[in-house]
């Protein structure tokens, strides 16, 4: 079972930046929930008055809603490659988030909402997604990666004797 402090570990320390590889659902699910969580609980760093001190704390808050921005999206890409998918299934999300800013920018209602509208339906179907069952075993993204048990794990120095296979057959 994943507890929510390997799964930080996992996810802010040992894979920030690596998209290859598997995430489980109780993985993605736990830092969902920690992404959320600290991104409301920071939101007012961006809120307070301005002054030497806000600007501070703004920059403070947009460095972290970045890194977890990053670890985020990572573990979103390991949960889809789970799911034996790609990763351009976030595709539509990206698309609408394009057209809402080219909205704003070019001053076109009709892009915003239909951006919107996009980015909507596509995040629900990412989290349906990320919310279907993994594939057992080996798929094209890799073996399914557990999180490390906390059992000892010892090796030992002296190598194990292999044994080798004999031929049958003639003798010369």
């Amino acid at each position: 079972m994943h507890t929510f402090l390997q799964v930080l570990k996992r996810c802010l320390k040992d894979k920030l930046f690596l998209a290859a590889g598997r995430a489980s659902r109780p993985e993605f699910w736990y830092f969902t929930l920690f992404a959320v969580v600290v991104r409301v609980a920071l939101y007012p760093l961006n809120m307070i008055s301005p002054s030497g001190l806000s600007y501070a704390l703004g920059m403070v808050y947009a460095v972290i809603n970045f890194v977890i921005f990053v670890a985020h999206y990572t573990v979103l890409v390991r949960r889809l490659h789970d799911t034996n998918r790609s990763a351009l299934q976030v595709g539509p999300v990206f698309v609408g988030l394009l057209l809402i800013m080219l909205g704003f920018f070019m001053m076109v209602p009709l892009a915003v909402t239909v951006g919107e509208v996009i980015t909507g339906i596509g995040l629900i179907y990412v989290l349906v997604l990320c919310a279907l069952p993994s594939n057992a075993g080996s798929n094209l993204y890799g073996d399914p990666q557990p999180l490390p048990s906390k059992e000892k794990v010892t090796f030992s120095a002296v190598p194990t004797p292999k044994t080798t296979a004999v031929k049958k057959g003639k003798k010369r």
